[in-house]
């Protein structure tokens, strides 16, 4: 009695086997009974696939059929996450043909990321959130059809599915056009600084915590207002950068030759990015007898401290 037949475009897909594994894993004792299941592949000139088929008259439909239907989703969702997930990816960077191919490429990798929870805590969460959907998708098509076009189910029973990796997707590229144009302004703020004549010796950058930070000399005075430069203060804000940008150009329009950066949080993103832009100028000081007291609950500077709180 045919329960089942999956079927693959691709005669020679290398991941058939694989996909037999899972369903005999699923299956299991009911594959190995003698009235149970059997699971028998095939190949013609351009499909492959397997077929399962209940040995009557051990294997009953009313009593066994809803656990094969159950455990047979559960093989195929698995073996869609496994083996179709990531080419569906690439599929749809494919079309993105602004990026090149060394670019869809790292994309693909992030999206990949993103959809196994590589950034979250309970990174299992994602991936069987998705398992799960699809899961109940293919076992309301087993209970109705016995005929299954992988590909074809794929296309055009799951949309949802299919939506969701196309805003993977489009998140992903929007995330890496981002991250590029903050590297190539970066990488312009490099060569300003590096073409730039040094002013003053040697600044302090004085991380109070969170968003506050004030910026001294070299004698631990405040610098001078003459020292700030506005015209690239309202250029960087006129291109929509963060307030935390601030304080780089401040850094930039002083152009201290040796910057000190006092801070409790070095990981901060204010403080890498001064790092990039800077180089080899900064320092980055967690503790120093000079800055224990800048840095105590207790102590206020007489100057104006620099605020970004968004």
């Amino acid at each position: 009695m045919e329960l089942f037949t999956i079927t693959i475009q691709n005669p020679s897909d290398p991941h058939l086997t694989s996909l037999i594994t899972l369903l005999e894993q699923e299956l299991g004792d009911l594959h190995k009974h003698p009235c149970g299941v059997t699971l028998e592949t095939f190949e013609a000139s351009s499909v492959s696939g397997v077929t399962c088929v209940g040995h009557l008259p051990g294997f009953q439909l009313q009593l066994h059929g809803q656990e094969v239907w159950n455990r047979a989703s559960r093989a195929l969702a698995e073996y869609i996450l496994a083996a179709k997930e990531e080419p569906l990816i690439r599929s749809l960077l494919d079309k993105e043909r602004h990026l090149d191919l060394e670019e869809r490429g790292k994309i693909e990798t992030y999206c990949m990321q993103l959809l196994n929870g590589y950034e979250e805590l309970n990174h299992a969460d994602s991936r069987q959130r998705r398992k799960t959907k699809l899961s109940r998708i293919l076992v309301k098509y087993l209970e109705e059809y016995t005929s299954l076009n992988l590909e074809g189910f794929i296309r055009f029973r799951l949309d949802n599915y299919l939506s969701e990796l196309r805003e993977v997707v489009d998140y992903a590229v929007d995330e890496y056009v981002l991250e590029r144009q903050y590297q190539e302004f970066i990488g312009l703020l490099k060569y300003f600084v590096f073409i730039q004549d040094t002013k003053i010796p040697l600044a302090h950058l004085v991380h109070k915590g969170g968003h506050e930070f004030v910026l001294l000399n070299e004698r631990w005075d405040p610098l001078e207002p003459s020292h700030v430069v506005e015209g690239m203060v309202v250029e960087m804000i006129d291109c929509d950068m963060e307030m935390e940008d601030m304080i780089v150009s401040t850094l930039i329009n002083v152009s201290p030759g040796h910057i000190v950066i006092h801070t409790r949080e070095k990981d901060s993103q204010v403080i890498k990015t001064i790092q990039q832009i800077f180089d080899t100028r900064v320092q980055v000081c967690d503790y120093c007898k000079d800055c224990e007291a800048h840095l105590s609950p207790g102590w206020k500077p007489q100057e104006q401290v620099i605020d970004v709180q968004h």
